[in-house]
């Protein structure tokens, strides 16, 4: 399979994955929408070993990695200072502390999972990263 048919494949994949979706959860239905979206990631999984051409090189994924390590720094900097305004103003508002708690702990959570994805691949590399 080309490159060009796998895109378009893909495009229309995630279509109809995004319709299907939306409309079972207006009719609230939430089951249905987590298997199309689990067959569908699966669909595209297999495709994707198909394509005969190069999908991602060396760059791809340097560039990747430094985006992703500065989303977390971005939005775990962002997501503490949201939750320590959010915590100040609980004592006008009730309601804004249990919302900067559930900040809190998702920012903890986002860098502690980031920590140890970290640490496994250090110890881990993946098979085509392995160090001499």
């Amino acid at each position: 399979m080309t490159l060009k048919t796998y895109h378009k494949i893909r495009l229309g994949m995630v279509v109809v994955t995004a319709f299907v979706f939306s409309q079972f959860l207006v009719l609230r239905n939430f089951f249905v929408p987590i298997a199309v979206l689990g067959l569908s990631s699966l669909t595209l999984f297999y495709l994707r070993k198909k394509v005969d051409a190069v999908m991602a090189d060396e760059r791809d994924y340097r560039i990747g990695g430094r985006s992703a390590l500065l989303a977390i720094h971005l939005t775990s900097w962002i997501g503490a200072i949201a939750a320590f305004v959010l915590y100040a103003l609980g004592g006008k508002n009730p309601s804004c502390q249990p919302i900067a708690m559930t900040l809190a702990l998702s920012v903890c959570v986002l860098m502690l999972t980031y920590s140890a994805v970290f640490k496994f691949y250090g110890k881990h590399p993946p098979k085509d990263e392995k160090r001499d």
